[in-house]
């Protein structure tokens, strides 16, 4: 996989992570629209760079958003 993706999607994993853990502090849930909106775009984001890679690359990307993935749908798919 190209570095440069890999660094995106990385940097992108991040923000979904701070996301979750800022959702999961919110207790009266004022903000939760507003920070699960803003992962959701965030997930939208990396799926897209995702498509748009080759076969390989592609899988390479999956396996590395794999566990943050399934822990967003787990909390989140839900709701």
């Amino acid at each position: 996989m190209s570095s440069i993706n890999l660094k995106q999607i990385k940097a992108k994993i991040s923000m979904i992570e701070f996301h979750v853990k800022s959702i999961q502090s919110d207790i009266d849930g004022r903000h939760f629209d507003n920070w699960n909106g803003e992962a959701s775009q965030i997930w939208k984001e990396i799926f897209r760079e995702i498509s748009a890679m080759e076969d390989s690359e592609r899988t390479e990307a999956l396996e590395l958003i794999r566990e943050q993935w399934m822990d967003y749908l787990k909390h989140f798919a839900s709701i």
